[in-house]
């Protein structure tokens, strides 16, 4: 008993952070956090507390809620068949209660953080990711733009729990540089799967279009990204020189990087996983200085 319960223990955490996909729901909720600190460093604590955890939340239960609707073509493919519920580890009706109480949980959250607009953000990212994006990837490979709103939303949310203008221009570089990201991490990730994902009927990825151009698509996004990152520092959201001066290595390394991968590229399959590891890093890394220059400001303002 004692040497099974540690496997017990550690398959279901294994179960639970594929349920609600635990490393893009930190993902999202470490951009809010960025964007509220870059519109106000002085927040309270308790709202910043609140404000990670509401859209950690919010975004745990559009994933469990969106792995409902494709139970059945998860299990139809490699890298989805051990979710938990295309395993059939958990029933349709128990991951509905659990994305809904995640849902309920932090639409809560962000309401007491921000007040309904806020709430309604949230919703909306909510409905949107589930309604429209998560149907339209069987009907078009237009998906992947129908789907930007998702990953921009969680920043207005925290721009404006940061108590800062809701469209003004530092927010809207960053929503740019977040719907620049989020189109080719869609197709690197799409691409090893392509064959299984149109035998399961999705239309993620333009008929028409070879992998090796899509490959060659991406770069082109890539480079519109690190250039609009660039933006941060000029409109000032990145204020402290030395991370200004971090912010423009990394995207010019990164936009170089990207280049000679290009290239060099002779077999696909590698030069997909690589690049799509070097997007997570560079958005991982932005918003690492977003975070630091914040948390900094707070610590020595």
């Amino acid at each position: 008993m004692s040497l099974s319960s540690p496997t017990v223990t550690m398959t279901t955490l294994i179960a639970l952070g594929r349920l609600i996909r635990l490393p893009l729901a930190t993902m999202v909720a470490l951009s809010a956090l960025a964007a509220a600190l870059a519109a106000n460093p002085m927040l309270p604590w308790l709202t910043v507390w609140a404000l990670g955890w509401g859209i950690f939340l919010l975004a745990a239960a559009c994933s469990v809620l969106n792995q409902v609707a494709e139970r059945f073509t998860d299990a139809l493919m490699t890298r989805t068949c051990h979710r938990p519920l295309a395993g059939a580890l958990l029933t349709a009706r128990t991951g509905t209660l659990i994305g809904a109480t995640l849902g309920s949980a932090g639409l809560m959250l962000l309401s007491v953080t921000g007040g309904v607009i806020s709430a309604l953000l949230g919703l909306t990212a909510m409905a949107w990711y589930l309604l429209v994006y998560t149907p339209m990837k069987r009907i078009s490979s237009l998906a992947v733009i129908a789907g930007t709103p998702c990953g921009i939303l969680p920043l207005l949310i925290g721009w404006q729990v940061g108590d800062a203008p809701l469209f003004a221009p530092q927010v809207m570089a960053l929503a740019l540089v977040m719907l620049l990201w989020q189109v080719p991490h869609f197709w690197l990730l799409s691409i090893p799967d392509r064959n299984e994902l149109e035998l399961a009927g999705f239309k993620l990825l333009p008929r028409a279009i070879t992998n090796q151009r899509l490959l060659h698509l991406c770069h082109f996004w890539i480079l519109a990204m690190t250039s609009c990152s660039l933006l941060l520092p000029l409109l000032g959201v990145v204020q402290e020189p030395v991370l200004q001066g971090s912010l423009v290595v990394l995207a010019a390394g990164f936009a170089l990087w990207s280049c000679q991968l290009q290239a060099r590229t002779v077999f696909i399959e590698p030069a997909v996983a690589r690049l799509r590891v070097g997007l997570h890093l560079y958005l991982g890394l932005l918003l690492a200085i977003l975070l630091f220059e914040g948390l900094l400001i707070r610590l020595t303002g």
